[in-house]
């Protein structure tokens, strides 16, 4: 009994020095920051110049109707405060700044708790062109405002300082968790929900779905069908993957081919069936497992690109400037 209290509260202290002493997965997220901007830029930018039948008080669903599903679900939607035109184009650009703002990590908190806001509220004008990618940014998101992601891979006014405190540091990993968490439940409901499926089981799943017309893709979808077997393992790999996912991240040497093969697992989905923004989403939040294989990679990319780039000599007897490009805690 008392060696499974001491267990216990060694655990717990071990968990409060882990939440409290250094945001973890500041690079990740920071990445994870940026495809949600790059995101909703393009989402904003895609129809621009249709954004009035689109998204407009007098477009395709209308202010009454956007107005009514905004009531019936209990929520908000700022276009919804004026039918005007010039509050639309107000509101549309102001969303399109935000974004801009997140994407470069300007503004920190504030600005992706504006972008929130703002990207809730165009969505709501016009369901019809969403994917999937819109429900897990809307939990995605809140979460971000949580963190530090703004303090790496951003532009920065004023200095930042180094090392956050312990109510930073334990919101920015709060924040984490929420993600992390939200990911796991994603992958092991949607594994679980597909087990259940009478074409899962069988294995002819990827048939029936790649046979809709809105995900076949001429001259490729031809040849997965003439291979059963084929289609047969990635129905069956796919409701594996999804389920073993939660479990692999468990342990620090199943993160990296765990994300390894979601990863692949959604290229696959944005190539053949053009759920783009889904799996880019999807990708970035499965990042946050492998932090600092993300953060080696950018170290590597900016050495290989530092040579590249013009260095002005030092001049003799002067003191060299300390690189702090690799500072910062892995997870």
């Amino acid at each position: 009994m008392d060696a499974a209290v001491s267990a216990i509260r060694g655990a717990l202290v071990q968990l409060t020095v882990w939440m409290t002493a250094a945001p973890r997965a500041a690079t990740a997220l920071a990445v994870l920051r940026i495809v949600v901007g790059v995101l909703a830029l393009v989402y904003y930018l895609r129809d621009y110049g249709q954004r009035h039948l689109f998204f407009g008080p007098d477009g395709v669903y209308g202010s009454d109707a956007v107005a009514a599903t905004t009531r019936e679900l209990g929520t908000f939607n700022l276009y919804s405060l004026s039918d005007s035109p010039v509050y639309f184009e107000v509101v549309f650009h102001a969303a399109i700044l935000a974004a801009a703002a997140v994407t470069i990590g300007f503004g920190g908190r504030w600005a992706i708790a504006v972008h929130y806001v703002l990207l809730w509220s165009t969505y709501g004008q016009n369901p019809a062109l969403l994917d999937g990618g819109d429900n897990l940014q809307m939990i995605v998101v809140p979460a971000l405002v949580l963190t530090e992601c703004t303090s790496r891979l951003g532009v920065h006014i004023r200095p930042r300082v180094s090392t956050p405190g312990l109510v930073r540091s334990t919101l920015h990993n709060t924040g984490l968790l929420l993600i992390a968490g939200q990911i796991c439940v994603v992958y092991l409901m949607s594994g679980l929900y597909k087990v259940q499926g009478p074409l899962w089981q069988d294995g002819t799943a990827l048939y029936s779905i790649l046979r809709v017309p809105d995900f076949y893709f001429p001259g490729v979808t031809e040849l997965l069908f003439a291979s059963d077997t084929l289609l047969v393992l990635g129905a069956y790999g796919t409701v594996l993957s999804s389920i073993a996912f939660p479990v692999l991240i468990i342990f620090r040497r199943g993160r990296l081919p765990a994300v390894l093969m979601m990863t692949a697992f959604h290229l696959s989905i944005a190539f053949f069936m053009g759920l783009t923004a889904f799996a880019a989403i999807m990708v970035a939040c499965d990042l946050v497992f492998v932090s600092g294989h993300v953060e080696r990679v950018l170290v590597r990319a900016r050495s290989s690109i530092g040579p590249l780039r013009f260095r002005p000599s030092r001049v003799r007897g002067s003191t060299p400037v300390p690189d702090t490009t690799r500072s910062g805690v892995r997870a």
